[in-house]
């Protein structure tokens, strides 16, 4: 495995070797028969069979067994019955090779203050790595307003900078961890005051 640090740290890279992939493949095996066998248990589950019925209604399913059947598939997860046109194992490969891209992409999603799950945070868990740790996604928005279109000293003065009201406690927390980062990772000094700053954006 090599990480390849940004000076923007969202879009810092995770290379994986043949051993790492095969490490994240049966990753993703776990990850996914774990989420099928919730599925089955959910569904057999007669406090969960209750709620369906008064909440969903008509929408309930109908046989609670054969949706638990149904996710369990044994046919499919341990035989040679395609889902698809694709095998168990083919499943997983493609799924495992989509987060082995996302490695290599930007974080986006709840860890930067955007509403929907980051694929990268997900990919970098089953693999055992962080390229953000300590960093709260309010931080990260910052961050990564901050290093768009800037080099790591720049973002850095602009973050020290930052003067509207409600950013500024953020802002603080966003300037010292990159400046931590910088430190950790390109071994340079943090900037001078710049006596005219950039403005930051609304």
């Amino acid at each position: 495995m090599r990480i390849i640090w940004n000076p923007n740290p969202l879009l810092t890279a995770v290379e994986l070797d043949d051993a790492d992939k095969k490490l994240l493949w049966h990753q993703m095996k776990v990850h996914v028969l774990e989420e099928r066998i919730s599925e089955a248990d959910f569904d057999l589950d007669p406090e969960h069979q209750k709620w369906c019925r008064d909440a969903l209604k008509d929408r309930c399913p109908v046989d609670f067994v054969a949706e638990a059947q149904k996710s369990l598939d044994y046919p499919f997860i341990c035989g040679d019955e395609k889902r698809n046109d694709k095998t168990f194992d083919e499943y997983i490969t493609e799924r495992a090779d989509v987060y082995a891209a996302e490695l290599l992409l930007g974080h986006s999603g709840d860890c930067t203050y955007v509403p929907c799950s980051c694929l990268k945070c997900h990919a970098e868990a089953m693999i055992g790595v962080d390229t953000i740790p300590g960093l709260g996604k309010h931080e990260a928005s910052y961050i990564g307003s901050a290093s768009d279109g800037r080099t790591i000293d720049e973002a850095i003065v602009y973050l020290r900078h930052a003067h509207v009201p409600r950013w500024i406690e953020e802002a603080k927390r966003a300037h010292a961890w990159l400046v931590a980062y910088q430190r950790e990772h390109f071994a340079q000094e943090v900037v001078a005051q710049d006596p005219q700053p950039p403005r930051p954006k609304p």
